[in-house]
């Protein structure tokens, strides 16, 4: 079994400003099916490893220590000929069929974006290592990043079950809402469809919920401390093309980030999203702090 605790140590160390439960770290990382490639220093410390699953490195890093004795570059070598050798393709660096980052953190905006305040320790240091090896951002025509929100003095109208804004009743979602909200987000964005499928969302449990709109007009989740002590998430905000420009998407995020706050979180993240989101969430307060290069390669010769 791969060592969950020593390889999130090196995660933590490398990547300081990533927001992942430490419970969902040492489940990606302990994961059986993973392969991972290591480097020891004399004393037999970690300090460097590649982690590969499938046709996807989710995890290649070096202490800062030890970096420019090209230690990166054959732990990248060495995970690209086994994902190359399993028959894959391409390779991709962050998420595959789960993720403890999307991809490449980085400083380099690909894209233009607004609402922009970024991790001070962020460089575009890991961007050019993958840049310089063949690799390019994957996403077309979109940026990826996570967003941020420092709760301490930000205001808000606070929610309340079954309350109306605009004209739009905002409620949480029960075990009777559940095939409603999955309709609504197979409208809206099929791609985050899988993810309200979790029967848990719609029990009573107050860490992981569901608000929506209406008549399942709208859906948007709501997770209270599951990323850390104090961390607040929003995400998967998912709005009816028929009922989209009624401010629908934007009051979710405003209500539910004031219950962020009302329920003592002192920061509110949103990870893992993309062009666009950038100023609806931005409505709210909500900054761009990391950007991710949605690193790919082709394998050459297949």
């Amino acid at each position: 079994m791969p060592d969950a605790a020593g390889l999130s140590a090196l995660f933590r160390r490398n990547f300081p400003f990533a927001v992942r439960e430490e419970a969902t770290v040492l489940r990606i990382l302990g994961d059986p099916g993973n392969r991972v490639f290591e480097r020891r220093d004399e004393a037999g410390r970690l300090i460097g490893a590649a982690v590969a699953r499938g046709g996807a490195i989710i995890l290649l890093c070096v202490d800062a220590a030890h970096r420019r004795r090209g230690l990166g570059g054959a732990l990248l070598a060495e995970a690209e000929a086994f994902i190359r050798a399993a028959g894959y393709g391409c390779v991709v660096v962050g998420a595959g069929d789960d993720y403890l980052i999307p991809g490449v953190p980085t400083s380099k905006r690909y894209f233009p974006a607004e609402n922009e305040a970024l991790d001070p320790r962020l460089t575009e240091e890991g961007s050019r290592f993958f840049e310089k090896r063949g690799y390019r951002h994957g996403w077309e025509d979109a940026n990826c990043f996570d967003m941020r929100l420092s709760l301490a003095g930000w205001d808000a109208p606070a929610f309340r079950n079954g309350m109306a804004l605009d004209g739009v009743v905002y409620r949480w979602a029960g075990p009777g809402d559940r095939a409603a909200v999955c309709a609504c987000v197979e409208d809206a964005w099929p791609e985050f469809a899988r993810y309200y499928e979790d029967e848990a969302l719609y029990g009573a449990d107050p860490a992981r919920r569901v608000m929506t709109a209406g008549a399942a007009f709208g859906a948007l989740m709501v997770n209270l401390g599951t990323e850390g002590r104090g961390v607040g998430s929003v995400g998967c905000t998912a709005v009816r093309h028929a009922w989209r420009g009624r401010r629908i998407a934007v009051n979710m995020v405003r209500l539910s980030t004031a219950f962020l706050k009302e329920a003592g979180m002192e920061n509110a993240f949103l990870g893992y999203t993309y062009t666009g989101l950038d100023h609806m969430y931005g409505y709210a307060g909500y900054k761009i702090c990391a950007y991710y290069m949605m690193a790919r390669k082709e394998f050459s010769g297949r």
